[in-house]
């Protein structure tokens, strides 16, 4: 089992290193479709991101696939609620847009940055809320980046295990991983911050 696995590693690396433009836009276009459906499994693909082209290109892919996807989820299940819900949906929504209008910016990034929640939860949520294209965008892309780019950084160290390369303190404590641990401290700081003005 183990090494048909790894053959199919090889076989996708042999085809990524001879058409990797292709690749490129066939596992972009791929994650795209998949995060459309809001689909569970997300984490596996976006640290195969990092295995498959490394952390800046896996960045791009995985960040620019959620947002569209998660862009396409939410349109079309506003559709589908005004058209079969309309009375229900137009309460509901008025109360949740009524609850964040004063900080929706910080509430949206808060909860793209809360990790737990499934991405179909999310959206699914997100779908209730009138909020502009730019809203949308620049409070996902800040809350889902700290999240992909360790999920990212991690795939990239797989593929340096998987090419059986000695890794020393020098290869893990890179500028890359110290950058992460910032953003990650910060994002941990951030939610302490966020709880205690909650309870007070």
């Amino acid at each position: 089992m183990l090494e048909n696995f790894f053959l199919y590693i090889n076989f996708i690396n042999q085809n990524l290193e001879n058409n990797y433009l292709i690749f490129f836009l066939i596992y972009f276009f791929s994650l795209t479709v998949f995060f459309s459906f809001s689909l569970p499994g997300g984490p596996i693909l976006l640290i195969a991101s990092g295995f498959f082209f490394g952390l800046y290109a896996g960045f791009f892919i995985n960040i620019f696939s959620i947002l569209i996807g998660s862009y396409f989820f939410i349109f079309f299940a506003k559709r589908f609620f005004k058209i079969f819900f309309d009375k229900l949906y137009v309460k509901f929504s008025n109360k949740l847009n009524k609850l964040i209008k004063r900080s929706s910016y910080e509430y949206l990034i808060i909860f793209r940055l809360i990790q737990g929640n499934p991405l179909f939860i999310q959206n699914l949520c997100l779908s209730f809320l009138n909020i502009s294209k730019t809203k949308f965008i620049l409070t996902s892309f800040i809350g889902f980046s700290p999240a992909i780019i360790i999920f990212t950084y991690f795939g990239s160290k797989i593929l340096q295990i998987y090419e059986l390369r000695n890794i020393t303190y020098n290869d893990i404590f890179t500028m890359e991983f110290i950058v992460i641990l910032i953003i990650f401290i910060l994002f941990l700081i951030f939610r302490i911050i966020y709880k205690y003005k909650i309870n007070e």
